[in-house]
């Protein structure tokens, strides 16, 4: 697996496909750092717009206070400012003592005023109203929109349209514009009475924001080219080095691979050496059935879960009734056999779950786990019927069985550990034993 994913990359690295991926990832980056710069250059602009209107309102605001403070702001009549004809309050007129004819005038026409005097036909700023007076400052279209919405919780309102910067704030009512409005120009919920209106040509100041943005696309071209060029000598010079280690790692193969097959050999022989012995220590080498040691081991194991969990188990000693007769009758070789054929039926009655086991000499024994002692007397007692039904064929003889057995569980026990238990079992063999063997005997519990 390593060696192919090696393989597979040094073809990748030697194939078109790497140039192109590195170009594909520089384009990306470098046009990810173009787009953001781009759009800081616009950013910038735009904030410089909205700082211009911003101080626009601070300066209609500055009007507005000046005008509140002054009460009642009086202007010569000429033919090119008339008095409003829109101003309706008790002294619109007023004369100074040259005889020369004044009138009140308001904070609109002030505004008027003052785009005369700025001379800047790209320039306006006036108030606009739902309910004006001078029905030029009637508030249409989108104005009128930002104004029935109240701004929509925003302090000020920003719109560029064909190269025209608006710049739109809220105008609150205070108590000299009561002198000249009614209250039912005023939304009474906001305080608002109208909008203060900045606008002005941006088509020059779009102009000096091309050259940043030519400027940023130079830059970043220029950081491509040189990105792409550093990122092909280094892929060149990759490719270089992964053919030399290529190489070099094709001969060190040859020898590993030489050294592994003598050691993968040595190391099997080591896991069947270790598996054989493994065996030995757990299993009875003539039955092929566990020994005494892994018995006790698998007692131990259980009696924890018991002890623990409550789960519950049986043990049940099994002695092979007469066993030294078929050894002087028929020799060891036949008690042999005797003792294969006898481990052999017993595994065939038996869940994965028990364990089963020769004790010592003709005695096995049985945990039959997550078994209760009743069900496991009657397990014992099938088994002794099995067992008597069950003949062995040694040199054209039949040999018949029987066998005796003890059954015991830790339930019977106050304290229970693994020697107690297989005194119990083996107390209640004895006792199968002393009524005449072939039959399973559960055990009394002991007096401790």
């Amino acid at each position: 697996m390593l060696n192919t994913s090696r393989h597979s990359l040094l073809s990748y690295l030697k194939s078109p496909i790497a140039m192109i991926t590195v170009l594909l990832f520089w384009a990306t980056i470098i046009s990810v750092s173009f787009v953001w710069n781009q759009r800081i250059i616009s950013q910038t602009t735009a904030q410089s717009f909205s700082a211009k209107g911003q101080g626009s309102e601070r300066l209609v605001q500055i009007l507005l206070d000046w005008s509140e403070r002054h009460d009642e702001i009086y202007v010569p009549v000429t033919s090119q400012y008339p008095s409003n004809e829109y101003l309706k309050t008790k002294h619109k007129f007023a004369r100074r003592d040259d005889g020369k004819l004044l009138t009140q005038i308001s904070v609109a026409r002030i505004l008027e005023q003052f785009n005369d005097t700025v001379k800047d036909s790209s320039l306006t700023l006036a108030l606009v109203s739902e309910q004006p007076l001078n029905p030029n400052n009637l508030a249409t279209g989108w104005q009128k929109s930002i104004l029935e919405d109240n701004f929509s919780g925003a302090s000020s309102f920003q719109k560029i349209i064909d190269q025209q910067f608006y710049y739109m704030a809220p105008l609150k009512a205070n108590n000299s514009c009561f002198k000249c409005h009614l209250r039912s120009q005023l939304d009474e919920e906001t305080n608002l009475l109208g909008a203060i209106l900045f606008s002005y040509d941006i088509s020059d100041l779009l102009e000096l924001e091309k050259p940043l943005h030519r400027h940023n696309l130079v830059i970043h071209l220029v950081m491509l080219l040189l990105m792409t060029l550093i990122s092909t000598i280094s892929l060149n010079a990759i490719r270089n080095l992964l053919t030399q280690l290529e190489f070099e790692k094709s001969n060190r193969d040859a020898l590993i691979e030489e050294k592994t097959s003598v050691l993968k050999e040595e190391i099997q022989q080591h896991k069947m050496v270790r598996n054989q012995l493994l065996r030995i220590s757990t299993h009875d080498q003539l039955t092929g059935v566990r020994n005494r040691r892994h018995l006790l081991d698998a007692l131990n194991i259980e009696l924890k879960r018991y002890q623990r969990y409550n789960s519950d188990f049986s043990v049940l000693l099994i002695d092979l009734d007469h066993f030294s007769q078929i050894n002087e009758q028929h020799g060891l070789e036949c008690g042999d056999e005797v003792l294969q054929a006898f481990a052999l039926q017993v595994n065939k009655t038996l869940r994965e779950s028990d364990v089963f086991a020769r004790y010592d000499g003709e005695e096995f024994a049985i945990i039959a786990t997550n078994t209760r002692l009743d069900s496991a007397l009657r397990f014992a007692k099938k088994l002794v019927n099995d067992i008597n039904q069950h003949t062995i064929t040694y040199l054209d003889q039949e040999i018949e069985l029987s066998i005796s057995i003890g059954v015991a569980a830790p339930s019977q026990l106050k304290k229970s550990n693994s020697h107690q238990l297989l005194t119990l079992a083996h107390n209640a063999l004895n006792q199968a034993k002393s009524q005449g063997r072939n039959c399973a005997i559960k055990a009394q519990p002991l007096n401790e």
